[in-house]
């Protein structure tokens, strides 16, 4: 017969493995989001539809929340990472608690199409172009450009705010403006109706925080093995995305409700070659937003500040990203 003392020890024993087992269950847990629809996402779609978050040990409860809402389900607590623009920046300018910790994409994914009188973008002095909304990178894309050109942006060209992409097409389509900053799959529309490509602003590689992964302090410091399994995760979707077409395609008409493959096509074409294979944030991609940010503490503060990089480093450093990219 087991002693009462013995027993008792058995069963504490017992009881610190279930409950390591139960809190160590709850770590592997991370609530995500993603901020746009668009093929900019295709990292976090092809992670989670193609099963690669599970394969690392870490269940993602994946969903869309747009721009600033992400960010203040961040900020709530309620959400713990996710794949979003550099509203995370202007959020830590207010004194948020995110930091950035892997780069999505460091550059914009942009074209300027025009319409068939406009050859070039010096042809565009006196005129109007289109963009989204202020501030959003659509409007930091078109004016980076035109002042590399020699245009002053509100100057010697008019910017129209035309609320969305969608916007952007019917305003150079109706005459309202001579060019607009498009990508896939309006690009194909914008051909179709007889718009011209004056730049390819992807090309031109301009260092800006398109995307990139933002959590908080607080989750790197409690669920640090959960973000690093995601991270694993996402670094091998950016892989996959680079040698299996088909897979890619597929995750990204599920999470864009399309089965048209042309809009498929011209989405991962646009795409594809631009996700860094190691994503490691910069400080140029950080500095490019500080720069044009409206708070006075944005010539303040460090471009380090606003990122980590020390997990994809250690990924780096453990011969995993070599792995995932073997032909």
């Amino acid at each position: 017969m087991i002693g009462k003392s013995k027993l008792r020890r058995v069963l504490v024993v017992l009881f610190f493995v279930l409950n390591l087992r139960a809190v160590s269950a709850q770590e592997m847990n991370l609530r995500a989001v993603y901020n746009a629809l668009s093929g900019v996402m295709a990292p976090i779609w092809v992670a989670q539809d193609a099963g690669l978050f599970t394969k690392h040990g870490v269940n993602v409860d994946l969903k869309y929340l747009a721009a600033t809402t992400a960010v203040q389900g961040m900020l709530g607590g309620g959400e713990e990472i996710g794949l979003v623009g550099n509203q995370g920046i202007d959020a830590k300018l207010e004194g948020a608690d995110l930091i950035y910790v892997a780069s999505g994409l460091p550059v914009f994914v942009f074209q300027i199409y025009g319409r068939p009188e406009t050859k070039t973008l010096a042809d565009l002095k006196g005129k109007v172009v289109a963009v989204t909304q202020p501030a959003a990178s659509t409007d930091y894309a078109m004016r980076i450009v035109l002042k590399r050109n020699g245009l002053e942006p509100d100057k010697d060209v008019r910017i129209l705010y035309a609320q969305d992409i969608n916007g952007v097409l019917t305003s150079v389509s109706a005459g309202n403006a001579a060019a607009g900053i498009m990508s896939a799959p309006t690009s194909i529309r914008a051909k179709a109706a007889g718009l011209r490509a004056i730049v390819d602003v992807t090309a031109l590689k301009v260092p800006f925080l398109f995307t990139a992964m933002l959590s908080s302090a607080k989750v790197i410091r409690e669920k640090n093995e959960a973000v690093t399994r995601f991270l694993r995760g996402y670094i091998e979707s950016l892989a996959v995305i680079r040698k299996d077409k088909e897979t890619t395609m597929r995750s990204m008409g599920k999470f864009l409700k399309t089965t048209d493959q042309a809009v498929l096509e011209s989405v991962y074409d646009d795409y594809k070659d631009v996700f860094p294979i190691t994503p490691l944030m910069t400080a140029a991609e950080v500095k490019a937003v500080l720069d044009v940010a409206k708070s006075p503490k944005a010539k303040q503060m460090k471009p380090e500040e606003f990122f980590d990089n020390s997990i994809v480093q250690k990924i780096q450093a453990s011969g995993f990203i070599e792995q995932v990219n073997k032909h």
